[in-house]
């Protein structure tokens, strides 16, 4: 009987897995999520091109980026998203839009901090980022 409910559970939890795809950066990450209609859509290509110049300053927030697309989606990582938690996170946070991009930013709390229908300055992302209590809270643990 033990053998049975521990499956049920290990089955259970597997499910709840792939249905909360960013549970994994749960309290470690900031997660961006880039919509767009495909990888060249102008405003995604901007988007891009302002993320890859401040690697650095990326890195220091813990920020991992998701691009969803009309037909596909890339993790972090650079793999190809699976359909499902493609799905899963447009479900969430989708639509993809026609033309243009969405910037989603989830925050390590797994809340959505801040939702655009536009090309984001990374100044303007770092500097929202900065203000959020958790983000001091790195600071001064850094200072010291």
């Amino acid at each position: 009987m033990k053998k049975f409910v521990w499956f049920i559970g290990s089955l259970l939890f597997a499910h709840l897995g792939s249905a909360q795809p960013l549970q994994q950066h749960l309290w470690a990450h900031r997660v961006v999520l880039l919509l767009a209609p495909d990888k060249e859509e102008p405003a995604f290509r901007q988007q891009i091109d302002l993320w890859t110049a401040t690697p650095e300053e990326v890195t220091d927030r813990d920020l991992v980026l998701y691009q969803l697309f009309s037909d596909a989606g890339i993790a972090p990582e650079g793999a190809s998203l699976r359909p499902e938690i493609r799905a899963s996170l447009l479900d969430k946070y989708g639509p993809v839009p026609e033309s243009g991009l969405k910037f989603v930013l989830i925050g390590k709390d797994g809340t959505i901090k801040t939702e655009q229908d536009d090309v984001v300055l990374m100044s303007e992302l770092f500097g929202r980022i900065d203000q959020m209590p958790m983000r001091r809270a790195e600071m001064r643990r850094r200072k010291n």
